[in-house]
C-alpha cells in the first residue's frame, strides 16, 4: 500500500508518493518548488520541472535554487514547458505527456539517480464538474505511472483558479495533500502492484459524495475494472449509488470489488434483482 496523508511541509517524500499543492501565486509556489527540488539534489536525484508555462518562467520560478544553472549544465535538472496544461489535452497528448515522464524515469535510473523527483504546475482555470473532471482523470493516469515507477511526483495548482469543488476532487485523488480541508481522511489511488486497479480508502459519506463521484466519473477504463477497499472504512448509500452507476457506465466489462465491507457485500448481493446494474458488479475476497 502508498503512503495517505496531509503534509505541511513539501519534503520528506519518498517512492511512488504523490502530492496535491495548491498555492495562491507565483512566489507562492516559489516557496514550496525550490525545498522540493532542494531536497531531491541532497538526495541524489533527477529533477524535472514541467508546466504550461514558458521556459523563462520556469527558470525564474527557480530562481533561489542553490546551483541552478549548474544542475542544468550536468543535466540533473531539467526545464520543461508542457501545453496544454493536463486536463485540457486530448487524450492522445496526454499519452504522449506521460511516455515523456516515464522516458524521463528511464533515463534518469540509467544515469546512475536514486530516482525522478518530479514538479508538474499548472495556472490553467479549474471552474465546473467538467473541469474538475478532466483534471482528475489526468491526475489519475498520472497516478498510474508514479505507482509503477521511481517517481515522487508534486502537484502544484494555482488555487486562485480553482473552485473548491475541483480543489476537493483533485486533493482526493492524491494519495498525499498539504490542506486537512480537502477530505484527507478519505480518497482514491492507483493500486502500485496490479494494473486496472485501484484503492478507496477512508469513509465515503455525504462530505466525500461528490467527489467520489468525479473521480469515478473520470476513472480510465480500458477493460474489467478492479477497485480494492481492504482500506474503506465506510460507505453510505450514496457511494454505492455512484458504484452501481460506474458498473452501468462501463458495462459489458465488469467492476469487481476487492474486500468489500460486509454491509457493501451485502447490498450488491440483496440489490441484483431490483437494481439491474448491481448484477454487473462482482464481489471478491
Amino acid at each position: 500500500m502508498r503512503r495517505t496523508s496531509t503534509l505541511t511541509v513539501p519534503v520528506g517524500q519518498g517512492w511512488h508518493d504523490h502530492t496535491c499543492w495548491f498555492h495562491a501565486g507565483p512566489q507562492s509556489w516559489r516557496e514550496v518548488l525550490v525545498p522540493f527540488f532542494a531536497e531531491g539534489v541532497a538526495r541524489r536525484e533527477a529533477l524535472l520541472y514541467i508546466s504550461d508555462k514558458s521556459l523563462e518562467e520556469l527558470t525564474e520560478d527557480l530562481e533561489r535554487l542553490p546551483d541552478r544553472d549548474e544542475l542544468s549544465r550536468t543535466g540533473q535538472l531539467t526545464l520543461m514547458s508542457m501545453g496544454p496544461a493536463r486536463g485540457m489535452a486530448g487524450e492522445q497528448l496526454l499519452a504522449d505527456q506521460m511516455d515523456t515522464v516515464r522516458r524521463a524515469a528511464d533515463d534518469a535510473v540509467a544515469a546512475g539517480y536514486e530516482r525522478l523527483r518530479l514538479a508538474a504546475e499548472s495556472a490553467h482555470p479549474i471552474q465546473g464538474r467538467a473541469d474538475a473532471v478532466r483534471f482528475v482523470q489526468s491526475e489519475l493516469v498520472m497516478d498510474e505511472l508514479v505507482a509503477r515507477t521511481p517517481v515522487v511526483l508534486l502537484c502544484g495548482y494555482d488555487g486562485r483558479y480553482v473552485d473548491h469543488r475541483a480543489a476537493a476532487a483533485l486533493a482526493f485523488v492524491h494519495p498525499l495533500r498539504q490542506r486537512s480541508t480537502f477530505g484527507a481522511g478519505s480518497g482514491l489511488y492507483a493500486d502500485p502492484k496490479d494494473i486496472e486497479t485501484w484503492r478507496v480508502h477512508g469513509e465515503l459519506d455525504l462530505a466525500s459524495r461528490e467527489v467520489f463521484g468525479i473521480a469515478l466519473d473520470a476513472l480510465p477504463v480500458r477493460g474489467d475494472l478492479h477497485i480494492k477497499l481492504d482500506e474503506l472504512d465506510f460507505i453510505d448509500v450514496g457511494g454505492v449509488h455512484a458504484l452501481a452507476e460506474l458498473a452501468e457506465r462501463i458495462a459489458p466489462r465488469r467492476l469487481v470489488l476487492h474486500d468489500p465491507p460486509t454491509a457493501l457485500r451485502r447490498i450488491v448481493e440483496l440489490s441484483r434483482d431490483e437494481f439491474p446494474a448491481m448484477r454487473r458488479v462482482v464481489a471478491e475476497g
